[in-house]
């Protein structure tokens, strides 16, 4: 098939002209849902602030009140689950170099099992080596070819876009 010029010039054309229209809406959208937000803004600080003092009353009757959940730790009430539970430990390694030698002393060759020693190639300073080097190291390079593409200026349509795209191609699924 013979594909002129001109052909991708109006489908090009195209394609802007229709992301436009995309960018009008979603600007439209983006407008209406923050004038209703700044509408319910005030009322959702406000019930914030009531919900925060509401949490901060119910946990000091909870704490005053610790002899209450001796045979069952926990209840459900209105949907709120309270009451007490296992604290989960944390583990804090203040000095881990130190914390690392023990180890190896302590488990010498088993050591492994509780350090991590990942080692891995920098790509980025392994792209700057000569082509001969990358043989000898025993990298090979893909073939530089080129590919189709298409992206748009406006990065906040082009999310848009590929949202849109991923969303429809799971629909076909």
């Amino acid at each position: 098939m013979y594909v002129r010029l001109s052909d991708i010039e109006k489908a090009a054309r195209d394609f802007s002209a229709k992301s436009k229209t995309l960018r009008n809406y979603h600007e439209q959208l983006n407008s209406e849902v923050d004038a209703i937000k700044s509408k319910y803004l005030e009322d959702i600080k406000a019930a914030s602030i009531e919900a925060g003092e509401s949490y901060q009353m119910l946990l000091t009757l909870i704490n005053d009140a610790s002899d209450l959940f001796k045979d069952k730790q926990s209840m459900t009430i209105a949907g709120v689950k309270f009451g007490y539970r296992k604290k989960t430990g944390k583990i804090e390694i203040p000095k881990e170099e130190y914390t690392i030698e023990k180890i190896k002393e302590m488990y010498g060759e088993a050591a492994d099992a509780y350090l991590n020693t990942k080692v891995s190639v920098v790509k980025k300073a392994i792209d700057k080596l000569p082509a001969d080097v990358l043989q000898k190291l025993g990298i090979s390079i893909t073939s530089n070819s080129l590919e189709a593409f298409i992206k748009l200026t406006d990065d906040e349509v082009q999310k848009l876009i590929e949202a849109m795209i991923k969303e429809s191609a799971k629909v076909a699924e």
